[in-house]
């Protein structure tokens, strides 16, 4: 018989394990974020950008989750290099090729107006 199983009074159980202690997160321990989503049919753009310590003031740094729906399953990548956003916002020749590996034109008309509302709202 498995070990997973009991016999009780010639029935036979699955043992049932012990659950666990509860857990207590510290605060201290959490990452503060906030974030500013733009989706469409084809893409989604999720830009997160971290608290400092204060917890009053953001570090310099944005990050970008970029989803691809164009495709299943969806391809998703990470960015993180705010160089490469004003770029791209910048229209700048080296940034938009990079950014064509990802997107369609349509696509870069989309992220570059995002990246136009991050920088208005003073995430870039």
């Amino acid at each position: 018989m498995s070990k997973n199983r009991i016999q009780i009074d010639g029935v036979w159980y699955v043992r049932e394990t012990e659950a666990p202690e509860s857990i207590t997160i510290d605060l201290s321990d959490l990452t503060k974020t906030q974030t500013l989503t733009y989706e469409n049919d084809n893409y989604c753009w999720e830009a997160i950008r971290i608290y400092k310590d204060d917890g009053e003031s953001f570090y310099d740094i944005v990050n970008i989750n970029f989803t691809d729906k164009r495709t299943k399953p969806w391809k998703e990548e990470y960015w993180d290099n705010n160089d490469w956003f004003i770029g791209v916002y910048e229209n700048n020749e080296e940034d938009l090729e990079e950014a064509r590996k990802a997107m369609d034109a349509e696509g870069i008309a989309h992220f570059q107006a995002f990246l136009k509302c991050l920088k208005e709202e003073g995430w870039l």
